[in-house]
């Protein structure tokens, strides 16, 4: 999971940005979806993991940009 970590947060890095939302709606939850058909060898536990920890890093580095997102804490368990 750890190799993936980094082209798995390429590819949905723009879902946790606000100005790529649609009409307003943020598209993090698409993230998911990328995240399973990318990387299908992960089990549903590890694409939330991987999803939730990319979500944390886009925090870290972007916290000017990330007041529309949940916190990591805030996070439910997507039904994968």
């Amino acid at each position: 999971m750890r190799a993936a970590f980094v082209d798995a947060f390429a590819m949905i890095e723009p879902f946790f940005d606000p100005q790529q939302g649609w009409a307003g709606q943020a598209l993090e939850h698409l993230a998911y979806r990328v995240v399973r058909e990318n990387f299908p060898a992960l089990d549903s536990d590890e694409v939330h993991a991987l999803v939730v920890a990319a979500h944390r890093l886009y925090i870290e580095r972007h916290p000017d940009r990330s007041d529309h997102l949940p916190r990591p804490t805030e996070l439910l368990r997507a039904n994968l």
